[in-house]
């Protein structure tokens, strides 16, 4: 230690003694060096920081809550009694500040047991939750075919959303009902999608807009009586739309897909991709499609009124 502080002391006087051209160059000297050190050490600093806040986002555990309001439920667990059905209310609510994915799955040491989605609501064990306070209500039905009573635990896994999950192991929805019937409800803009099992009010703020069903189905709205008409002899599930008018007047084109998926849009679709194949109204008015300008032609319009057209794709 004593020969360290004798060489700084030594250093120190030869300073002293320089004259004013070396002083002046090694004092500029020694402040660039200085500089130099802050300077990438502080950016050493950031960089490193960045790397790492990184590393964590990207192996950070994602957290959710799984809650019910069903007798027996606890902890993701419930048991199911020897040739029993159990139907299961879920709410997954998210613990994290951003948008993610989300997949409920199943596991039971008994091979009797299955696990469905409700028809009663959409297919929605796997999907999209917003960052935290956002919530998801899943539906499941367990059927437990064994004689004896089975434990089944129910869990969740989670990614970011450009993450890819393995799919759900709960494929196959289970019918509480034979018709099932839910009423959509979308805002001004076709978003915030609220599923109810009530029809809004015939002269409430909602216009019916379209309906879709699991199958091939004779569906048709009738909007005098205000219900949905199934022609149909056979286990079904629908989705009948109604929609906050932006204007009195809207159009809009539905593509469909060769999957046979529905996507709705107000741009106009493509010739090149799409044939034209029907059209539908909410009201009594009438819409025809003018291929010539590539336009939908409306008439006999009485009142606040949706018309939409339909496209196969090519």
């Amino acid at each position: 230690m004593n020969k360290i502080f004798s060489k700084i002391k030594r250093q120190w006087r030869k300073i002293k003694y320089l004259d004013k051209t070396q002083l002046s160059y090694f004092v500029v000297t020694g402040f660039i060096g200085a500089f130099c050190l802050f300077t990438g050490g502080t950016y050493s600093y950031f960089t490193i920081t960045k790397n790492l806040n990184a590393a964590t986002i990207t192996i950070a555990k994602l957290s959710y809550n799984l809650t019910s309001t069903t007798d027996g439920y606890s902890n993701g667990s419930i048991s199911v009694p020897a040739g029993g059905t159990t139907v299961v209310d879920l709410t997954l609510e998210s613990l994290n500040s951003i948008e993610t994915k989300y997949v409920l799955n199943y596991n039971s040491a008994s091979s009797d047991v299955k696990v469905y989605y409700s028809h009663n609501n959409r297919n929605n064990v796997q999907g999209i939750i917003g960052p935290t306070g956002s919530d998801v209500a899943i539906r499941v039905v367990i059927v437990n075919n064994g004689a004896g009573a089975a434990n089944v635990n129910l869990t969740v896994s989670g990614g970011y959303i450009k993450n890819t999950l393995n799919p759900s192991n709960i494929t196959e929805g289970y019918f509480e009902s034979d018709i099932t019937v839910r009423a959509i409800l979308m805002d001004e803009s076709m978003a915030n999608s609220i599923i109810d099992q009530d029809i809004p009010a015939k002269d409430g703020e909602y216009v019916y807009f379209r309906t879709q069903c699991n199958e091939n189905a004779d569906a048709t709205w009738n909007s005098e009586s205000w219900t949905l008409d199934l022609g149909v002899e056979k286990q079904v599930a629908c989705d009948v739309y109604f929609k906050k008018m932006g204007s009195d007047i809207e159009t809009y084109y539905g593509l469909i897909k060769k999957d046979g998926t529905v996507s709705i849009t107000s741009e106009t679709p493509s010739a090149e991709q799409y044939t034209f194949a029907r059209t539908e109204c909410n009201t009594n008015a009438t819409a025809t499609w003018d291929e010539t300008n590539r336009q939908l032609s409306l008439s006999n319009i009485t009142d606040k009124t949706i018309c939409t057209g339909y496209f196969n794709e090519k």
